[in-house]
């Protein structure tokens, strides 16, 4: 049986001891990708990014003594009764921050003083719970603690191992970050164009830094300009605004001329209305002591990146170095067609062996709008005449509603929630429309309720008039992806009947084709007849923009 992690179990203990106390939650310091460390019961606080990436000093709160504070309650937890009470303590070990707990408390009473004991003794518990986890001796661990604990050290090499037991901490730093680079290398050395290798490389950085913006960009071999860049936004609307924003990454920027290792440096930009501080690092890619390319992180994180932090960025960005040049030298920024599109249209043969075939290549007159409507119409043929198309809009962080399928029903639905006209809107980030989930996770969703596809923006009676009038509420929603982007979102539904798998699979083969479609549209609308060049990201979107919502 599956032994109970440390932390979870003590939180456990501390939600059956303290009366009153419904959740616990424990967010390590500083907050990393994977900020919660630990969670149990109901714990509204964890909505509120003010408490999940918070940056305690060391006076703020006393060392592992819980405190009750009247905040406010985040509006997605809904309460009968008393409002909740937040219960916060610094978790302190070895006279550093590592963590805050967040406790759910149902009482406007003061603590006794048996509560405060109980609480004082599970969070000393809790903190050194967290420092054991971070010595952790594998690899992953360490590496998390090299770039989420600036201060931390690694856990000494096991017994028997034929290394050195009293191993300095530098050196053990040194040895996880060459094992990470050496994964890394391998990873880019099974693939021979740069799309391919920049997805590894934000992978790795999604992974090892909290960068909201991300880009990749190589120089022309003959001239002083940019031939391709790869560049990857958040999915909130401040990362999306951000990426939108230029940053020289040319062949004459300071990283290039002055390279020493990386450079970084601060900037305010405006992002949602809002102006706020961005911190900037740019790493030079080089090749036998020139620099043929560049890597730019930004993040709102304040204090930009830790030095740790830089150290196992540059080893990744130089791990990745080799196959970057070897792509640019060989001219292969994308995959080949016979690589990638081929293989993919025989398994859409495969997976479609009667009804409508798969979707040719587009032609160079192929617009958006052509694309899209005649994937309705292949819908409605394939068996599902109820179907509508929302569009993301990354300035806004929204997804907007676009077209609706010919049917009466799909009419109907329209003239209720203004797809068509744009007027149906929800946020990307949602945690509770179905919709938004399948656009952020970029997988299939089912959903059983239309109130599944149409809140917040629209209330559970309106979805009760829109099941009357398609006789069902069940749906399925296909995510739209471009060029690895998410750009959009095809829903089946609602209908009565659940879609088979069969039909699944054969709406989404239907997907796919349009995909590609839409990609060799958007690349014709930016280049016309030129060949063998990569379209940046923010050129697909403004082409996608002048058609979709």
């Amino acid at each position: 049986m599956t032994a109970t992690p440390p932390i979870e179990a003590t939180l456990r203990i501390l939600l059956n001891s303290v009366p009153y106390l419904i959740g616990c939650a424990v967010v390590r310091q500083p907050a990393g990708p994977d900020a919660v460390a630990a969670e149990v019961g109901r714990n509204p606080w964890l909505f509120d990014r003010r408490l999940t990436t918070l940056q305690l000093p060391d006076d703020t709160l006393p060392a592992n003594r819980a405190v009750a504070l009247d905040w406010p309650v985040p509006y997605q937890a809904e309460w009968v009764g008393v409002p909740p009470r937040l219960l916060i303590s610094r978790l302190v070990f070895d006279g550093r921050t590592i963590g805050v707990l967040l406790g759910t408390l149902m009482t406007r009473e003061q603590l006794s003083a048996q509560t405060r004991e109980a609480l004082g003794l599970s969070c000393e518990l809790i903190a050194s719970a967290m420092a054991m986890y971070a010595g952790s001796a594998s690899p992953a661990a360490a590496a998390a603690v090299s770039r989420t604990d600036p201060v931390a050290t690694p856990a000494p090499m096991p017994a028997g191992s034929g290394g050195s037991t009293d191993q300095s901490p530098a050196a053990a730093i040194a040895a996880n970050i060459d094992s990470i680079a050496a994964e890394i290398a391998n990873a880019v050395a099974a693939v021979d164009d740069a799309r391919a290798m920049g997805r590894i490389l934000r992978d790795a950085m999604n992974e090892v830094s909290e960068a909201s913006a991300f880009s990749v960009a190589l120089f022309h071999a003959d001239r002083p300009e940019v031939a391709y860049r790869y560049k990857v936004v958040g999915v909130d609307a401040g990362s999306s605004e951000l990426g939108k924003q230029p940053v020289d990454d040319s062949p004459s920027c300071f990283a290039v001329r002055n390279a020493d290792g990386w450079h970084t440096f601060d900037r305010a930009v405006t992002v949602v209305g809002e102006r706020r501080r961005v911190g900037v690092l740019q790493m030079p890619l080089t090749d036998r002591g020139a620099a043929f390319g560049v890597v730019t992180l930004q993040t709102f994180r304040e204090g930009g990146f830790g030095r740790r932090e830089l150290d196992l960025i540059k080893s990744i960005v130089g791990a990745t170095a080799s196959g970057f040049a070897r792509a640019r030298e060989s001219g292969r920024f994308q995959p080949s067609a016979s690589a990638a599109v081929e293989p993919v249209a025989e398994r859409v043969a495969e997976r479609v062996p009667e009804g409508p075939a798969a979707a040719p290549a587009a032609p160079v007159s192929e617009t958006t709008d052509d694309v899209l409507a005649d994937l309705l119409a292949q819908c409605a043929s394939a068996g599902s005449a109820t179907a509508f198309i929302v569009g993301v809009d990354p300035a806004a962080g929204l997804l907007r509603g676009d077209r609706v399928s010919a049917s009466a029903e799909a009419r109907g639905v329209d003239r209720l929630l203004g797809i068509s006209e744009g007027r149906f809107a929800i946020s990307a980030d949602d945690r509770y429309n179905a919709i938004a989930r399948a656009c952020r996770e970029a997988r299939v969703v089912n959903a059983p309720t239309v109130h599944e596809l149409v809140q917040p923006a629209h209330d559970a009676n309106e979805a009760i008039l829109i099941e009357r009038l398609t006789g069902g509420g069940r749906s399925v929603i296909f995510p739209i992806v471009v060029d690895g982007d998410v750009v959009g979102a095809l829903i089946a539904g609602p209908c009565a009947a659940e879609l088979e798998a069969s039909g699944v699979e054969r709406l989404g083969a239907l997907v796919e084709g349009a995909c590609r479609r839409l990609a060799a549209a958007w690349r014709a609308a930016t280049l016309g007849d030129a060949t063998g060049v990569e379209v940046p990201a923010d050129a697909r979107r403004s082409t996608h923009s002048e058609h979709v919502a």
